[in-house]
């Protein structure tokens, strides 16, 4: 692996795995939430799930998955 390749690696583990992912990659249904067992597939995002629910109703919308 180059250093470029390395760097990279290490940029998009640092950021976390739903930095670097795109909402519609989580929400497999298209209902437009991202769901607790959705979330489930990254570590990272199943973590801070509870943090970014502003709302409190166990599902992620777009809005709150950017922040």
């Amino acid at each position: 692996m180059n250093k470029l390749m390395i760097t990279a690696a290490l940029l998009m583990a640092s950021l976390g795995a739903h930095a670097a992912s795109t909402f519609s990659s989580f929400d497999k249904n298209d209902d437009g939430f991202i769901s607790k067992s959705e979330a489930a597939v990254s570590s990272q995002l199943s973590k801070d799930f509870g943090k970014l629910d502003s709302n409190g109703d166990g599902k992620l919308s777009e809005q709150e998955f950017g922040q």
